[in-house]
């Protein structure tokens, strides 16, 4: 997940001054490099990073192996947490709260409140919308160039959801969570060369099916409007800087 590195730090600093054995769950969190990142700055946290997905846990908790870090990965989905009330110090999140198939914002949110201490903090991050989000907004129009007219789903909904000014504030309010601070935050993401940036853009997420479906004629036609689509990006070492924009939202139970 090379494009969403740069906003680790905007996501963990808030809760890097927890005391000693306090308790960070992850939402949404893949593979779970956040937490791992986490980890490695404050081996003492208690820190579950959850999904719904068990493949992407199994990842998680193989790189947790290998690098000795004390990160539990757990099963479960946002809608409903199996965790207790008011078990966790903080609750973060990156991008996860609104990617297709997971819980509902409002239900999500909820669930956050729920497992939060009084006083616990949250940190989240969502696409502020389309453009801000170079993975699908380069996917979406290579495939719109190359698959029938209502093959692609409407993804611009989505988006326009999660950018809407007070969309999330209204539901982490909902669930008791207040002192909520909402900020842009602007980032590049360096790829050495097409190919890892063309593995990432096709290799995961809900554009992998769409690019999965193209045969042989078809991806050539897609790797040469790809390369198109991201010459102005092209830097100086011959490799390529996507810009991203993201919003960020701190609250406290």
């Amino acid at each position: 997940m090379r494009l969403l590195t740069g906003l680790a730090d905007r996501l963990l600093n808030p809760v890097e001054m927890l005391p000693d054995r306090a308790h960070v769950v992850q939402l949404a969190c893949g593979t779970g490099e956040l937490s791992l990142t986490l980890a490695r700055r404050r081996p003492d946290l208690r820190i579950t990073a959850v999904d719904i997905d068990p493949a992407v846990l199994a990842v998680g908790r193989a790189s947790a192996a290998r690098d000795g870090l004390g990160v539990e990965f757990r099963a479960m989905s946002m809608a409903e947490l199996d965790l207790a009330d008011r078990s966790a110090d903080a609750v973060v999140s990156r991008m996860g709260l609104f990617l297709p198939g997971t819980a509902p914002f409002d239900v999500a949110a909820r669930e956050a409140g729920r497992i939060l201490r009084p006083g616990g903090l949250i940190s989240i991050a969502t696409w502020s919308n389309l453009a801000g989000s170079p993975y699908t907004r380069v996917g979406l129009s290579v495939l719109r160039q190359i698959l029938p007219e209502g093959a692609i789903p409407d993804m611009e909904v989505l988006f326009t959801e999660a950018a809407r000014p007070g969309a999330f504030e209204r539901h982490l309010e909902n669930a008791g969570i207040h002192t909520i601070h909402a900020s842009w935050f602007n980032w590049v993401t360096e790829y050495p060369d097409f190919e890892s940036w063309w593995s990432y853009d096709t290799g995961f997420g809900p554009l992998k099916a769409l690019f999965d479906s193209l045969d042989a004629r078809q991806r050539d036609t897609a790797r040469r409007l790809m390369t198109a689509e991201i010459e102005e990006h092209r830097t100086s070492s011959g490799g390529y800087g996507m810009p991203a924009t993201a919003r960020t939202i701190t609250g406290q139970r």
